[in-house]
């Protein structure tokens, strides 16, 4: 697994995310907004990791832009988690076949979308949506 040092941002944003969700409170929404290749990635991995560990989650699903963006996350979550994240499109049925961490465009969650519900609402699951503005209303 990935143990890269962590930068002072990164560091800070995961202890403050593992504070938010081990805390009793609904709103569990949390939000990282860095620059284009700050890291991003490798931090929401990491506090995947800690959330998995730790027993507050059980399964992870990505919700990314494009295709080649789910391919990144699928690579760079196995190398900091050391999960295998399956990358799901919109022609694949029963998702909650493919494996406990999923990955996914944008367009096709908005097409499996009770699928992906079925799932979430199965397991604790932790959503990342990964630039999130290019999601239709709909997603």
């Amino acid at each position: 697994m990935l143990t890269a040092n962590l930068r002072p941002w990164q560091q800070e944003a995961i202890a403050k995310c593992i504070d938010w969700f081990s805390a009793s409170r609904e709103n569990k929404h949390f939000v990282i907004n860095a620059a284009p290749g700050a890291g991003k990635t490798i931090c929401a991995s990491k506090i995947a990791s800690v959330l998995l560990t730790s027993g507050e989650i059980e399964r992870v699903i990505v919700i990314a832009p494009r295709t080649e963006v789910v391919r990144q996350w699928s690579e760079e979550f196995y190398a900091v988690v050391g999960r295998n994240m399956t990358r799901i499109t919109g022609s694949d049925v029963n998702v909650e076949s493919y494996g406990e961490d999923l990955c996914a465009t944008w367009s096709a969650v908005q097409g499996l979308s009770e699928a992906f519900q079925l799932v979430c609402s199965n397991k604790k699951t932790l959503v990342i949506c990964d630039e999130h503005h290019h999601a239709a209303v709909k997603a």
